[in-house]
């Protein structure tokens, strides 16, 4: 039976195994996907939305629709056959946060930071920008707002997390106060406790957190948001009314829950990208503590890049301010014009990434850092040094060479044009001077280009656009979390070379040296990895 639904869609109803399907295909169609409803749902289903809409994986076939379409019947017919044996009933715990959100409330969300695996305990929460925000702390709240928004919180209040056992089914999901109570005294441990202490409060309002755990130990936390019930003139009821019938501050937590409606709230994991970040040593390197010298086009793309890759504490060191002509390559753009660079940086990156720990700003030389402060990088885990300064390196090689115990060093830089970028990792004991002259010329060129530089620009390397800037951003932010995750525990020299057109365009070649030592690179560019000097 053809069926006509929204406008310019059209869809097929059929019967089978014992169950009615809608198949549905767009004014896109058969560049987009079929879909499949099943109709006449009277309970949860596993994979089934809230619509009926079943979740398949079925793929768009643009050259042949009716595969498309039998594609995704088949796949629908599959599925039903699995839900039917009962071979799906683990997802409802698996995609907790996913069912628990269908028919949860749409006018109001909850965004959580809270840590894996934390058990029943206190936290904190406050209103804002129609959204209930929870944290495990006043601190971090407070933190993260003001990372995020460059302002102070007001007021933070107190809440709850408490840890279930083993995650309820749809139909077990609390609609009421009262059943919120059974199931924390069925599935948690010591859950009824603290909610208990928290409603003996009597608190007007408050969130209360629900975690736990799947079985393939996947973790799931999802909110409640309860409020006094409201009188026959609809306002809240007093303390006195909570507590009608018994003495004052003698009714129970349980008497207490039941004067409370429950609200389900749509939840977003303010961490959800950090599951995400391919690496298993994540709070290892949320621990990190990494100092970038130098916050220019290289420097600010590499603070970026390891933020987002999870590094939790960055400590930024730049005495110049960001200047027009710095805008195309520089990672902080326009609107930071005028601003002193390590200030800007470490202001922008934690309001792009609001749960990292810290940014902490020196808008200072790292020749003045170290004179004033001996000891200023001692408790760092990995100094990258992106100054493209000789007397810089020089300056903090000498510094960390005479120290009993120095830190490891990434240093990185470009060629001419950005033909060539290096990074190297120099581990306690070695010299980064070793590679160079003793007024900074390399002992090795990648590269060589008799195209001069602008006269405005100056110094010993020329300018390059923000794709070449990519590669040596990458190089040395890989060449940095290999050290952090343990992947590289050797003093070692990467370099990225520039692809036969880029060569072209600068008018430059390979220098002999190089090719004898590393070959000739291939036309489209490389990596050379080999070993530094001694």
């Amino acid at each position: 039976m053809l069926l006509r639904g929204k406008p310019a869609s059209v869809g097929w109803r059929l019967r089978t195994l014992g169950r009615e399907l809608v198949t549905v295909v767009d004014q896109a169609f058969p560049f987009s996907r079929p879909s499949v409803y099943l109709c006449d749902v009277t309970d949860r289903l596993p994979h089934v939305e809230h619509a009926g809409k079943l979740c398949l994986r079925n793929p768009a076939v643009p050259s042949d629709p009716v595969t498309a379409v039998a594609s995704a019947l088949g796949e629908a017919r599959q599925l039903l056959r699995d839900i039917a044996a009962g071979r799906e009933e683990d997802d409802f715990q698996e995609d907790f946060g996913l069912y628990w959100a269908q028919d949860a409330s749409a006018s109001q969300r909850a965004r959580v930071l809270l840590p894996g695996n934390r058990g029943t305990s206190h936290g904190a929460w406050f209103r804002a920008e129609n959204a209930i925000y929870v944290f495990a702390a006043a601190s971090e709240a407070r933190r993260w707002w003001r990372h995020r928004h460059g302002t102070d919180l007001t007021k933070v209040r107190r809440t709850a997390t408490i840890e279930l056992m083993s995650l309820p089914h749809p139909e077990n999901y609390p609609s009421t106060a009262d059943e919120l109570w059974s199931l924390v005294e069925q599935r948690s441990e010591n859950g009824l406790a603290v909610l208990g202490e928290m409603l003996l409060q009597t608190p007007k309002s408050f969130p209360l957190v629900l975690t736990g755990a799947a079985p393939s130990g996947r973790r799931h936390a999802v909110v409640v948001f309860l409020t006094r019930r409201l009188d026959a003139k609809g306002r809240p009821l007093s303390r006195r009314e909570l507590e009608q019938g018994c003495g004052r501050g003698q009714a129970s937590a349980g008497e207490l829950c039941g004067q409370y409606t429950l609200t389900r709230l749509r939840c977003d994991a303010l961490d959800a990208a950090n599951s995400r970040l391919p690496y298993v040593e994540r709070k290892q390197l949320a621990e990190a503590r990494v100092a970038i010298i130098g916050c220019g086009a290289l420097g600010s793309g590499v603070a970026r890049l390891l933020a987002k890759s999870g590094i939790g504490h960055l400590v930024l060191v730049d005495a110049e301010t960001l200047g027009w002509e710095n805008v195309r390559r520089h990672h902080l753009g326009a609107n930071y014009v005028g601003c002193a660079k390590a200030t800007g940086l470490a202001q922008a990156i934690a309001q792009e990434n609001p749960d990292i720990g810290s940014t902490t700003p020196h808008n200072m030389s790292i020749q003045a850092i170290l004179a004033s402060n001996a000891t200023a990088l001692k408790d760092v885990d990995l100094v990258i040094s992106c100054t493209a300064d000789w007397a810089a390196n020089a300056a903090l090689d000498h510094h960390l060479s005479s120290q009993a115990r120095g830190a490891t060093v990434v240093y990185a830089w470009m060629e001419a044009h950005a033909l060539a970028s290096h990074a190297v990792l120099i581990m306690p004991g070695g010299s980064f001077r070793a590679g160079f002259d003793a007024a900074g010329h390399p002992r090795m060129a990648a590269s060589e280009t008799q195209k001069p530089a602008p006269a405005e620009c100056g110094g010993s390397t020329s300018p390059f656009g923000a794709i070449e800037l990519a590669h040596a951003e990458t190089l040395t932010s890989r060449l940095a979390l290999d050290f952090l995750r343990g992947k590289c525990v050797d003093t070692s020299w990467r370099t990225w070379l520039a692809d036969a057109t880029s060569l072209e365009d600068a008018e430059g070649s390979w220098t002999q040296d190089w090719i004898a030592a590393r070959g000739k690179p291939a036309s489209l560019g490389e990596m050379a990895v080999g070993p530094w000097w001694t």
